[in-house]
């Protein structure tokens, strides 16, 4: 009487690990793809509320508010710093400083160290202001989202008018790289 034994020959089993290992490989590359695309939403979506917060505190307060890069929530740094933290506060007398009379209205700690950000501004100013009717203190610019050591495809920007409206960067001509304001491919 002969036994029969069921599994597989060492050949099925060697196709079988082949074919797992390129489905892994193709899911692990989509997962970072998606991971990174909702880093820089979760990024570009919170910007965009500081930015919307500032302009309507300015016009429901009837007060100057100011936007700035800043590590601690207590006082403005310059420009390259944006990636740690950003101010929003009532800027009663508009020197960018927070005085006795000023109040903070939000500070943002950013939760994401591998995304550079930066502002690139009319009249090359370092934050932006709010006037009491919601305009911007006679600037306009660009916020500038980039991962560090990853590819422009996933570079955004969030571009605010003069008006005090923002919008957010698209890739206009199809080469799978979103455009600034200026048109072109958007680099930090």
């Amino acid at each position: 009487m002969r036994m029969q034994v069921d599994g597989f020959t060492l050949i099925e089993l060697l196709i079988s690990i082949v074919i797992m290992l390129i489905v892994l490989s193709v899911g692990v590359t989509n997962m970072e793809r998606f991971v990174l695309r909702q880093k820089m939403t979760s990024q570009l979506n919170t910007f965009v509320s500081i930015q919307r917060l500032a302009r309507q505190t300015a016009i429901f307060k009837n007060s100057m508010v100011t936007i700035c890069a800043s590590r601690d929530g207590l006082s403005c740094l310059s420009r390259k710093y944006w990636k740690e933290g950003v101010l929003v506060f009532i800027d009663r007398n508009a020197n960018r400083i927070i005085n006795n009379e000023d109040k903070v209205v939000k500070f943002y700690k950013s939760e994401f160290e591998d995304i550079n950000i930066t502002w690139r501004a009319y009249q090359n100013k370092s934050y932006i202001q709010f006037k009491s009717d919601g305009w911007t203190n006679n600037q306009n610019g660009t916020f500038r989202f980039c991962f560090i050591n990853k590819s422009a495809e996933y570079n955004r920007a969030l571009i605010i008018n003069r008006s005090g409206r923002a919008r957010l960067s698209f890739d206009s001509n199809g080469d799978g790289v979103h455009d600034g304001a200026d048109g072109k491919n958007i680099a930090c």
